[in-house]
């Protein structure tokens, strides 16, 4: 069977497509699959002392934020503390001394404790434990929990769109599944013809705070 080299060019270009496609998959799942751990252990509850919690740099470098996120963190903790914003919980521990108050606090959130309050078990981007410094009773000694999310796990677009004079409407849905990797798929469907489909793409995406060192 003779093939010629046209057709033979294309069967080759739609497998070098398929690879390809392969490839972005099994990268995106291998990286899912990575991260996922590393987020599990991030949203493990961080003892801190009030003025840590408030400070972006510390933020920054115990709980391995980007500069944007640690700055939005103080600023949040900074309005929790004076009561702008929620959630927080308070606690009053029994223990030794009031560091060890708010250790017992944050072991119990990651043993996710069914006795604690639903809302200090929530899921959440970073939680923080801080002990009240100021009061200081022999036995008794009040604890904070702070909780806080940066970003959101599904974000979706639709638009409109034109390539090679034809026109398309472009549907993505992309998953965010750590703070600085996603995927996303985008389907482009004919406007005339809603029920068909002219194209796509799928994407493997990182994020960072400068582009190229630079911006």
């Amino acid at each position: 069977m003779n093939i010629s080299l046209t057709a033979r060019g294309k069967i080759i270009l739609s497998l070098i497509l398929v690879v390809v496609v392969l490839v972005v998959c099994a990268a995106g799942y291998y990286a899912w699959q990575k991260h996922s751990d590393t987020v599990d252990k991030l949203q493990q509850a961080t003892v801190l002392t009030t003025q840590q919690a408030t400070d972006k740099n510390i933020l920054q470098n115990e709980l391995k934020l980007s500069k944007q996120n640690a700055d939005m963190l103080a600023s949040f903790v900074k309005q929790a503390q004076t009561g702008q914003v929620q959630p927080i919980n308070y606690f009053t521990v029994q223990a030794p001394d009031v560091q060890q108050a708010a250790e017992q606090v944050a072991s119990r959130i990651n043993a996710k404790d069914p006795t604690l309050l639903p809302s200090a078990l929530e899921k959440a981007d970073n939680t923080i434990v801080t002990p009240n410094i100021n009061k200081t009773p022999q036995t008794n000694y009040d604890v904070a929990v702070f909780k806080n999310n940066n970003y959101r796990n599904w974000e979706w677009s639709i638009g409109y769109g034109v390539q090679d004079g034809n026109n398309y409407i472009p549907i993505g849905l992309q998953r965010n599944y750590s703070k600085d990797r996603a995927i996303e798929a985008e389907i482009h469907f004919d406007p005339g013809q809603v029920k068909k489909v002219t194209g796509g793409e799928l994407k493997y995406i990182v994020k960072t705070d400068k582009l190229f060192l630079i911006f």
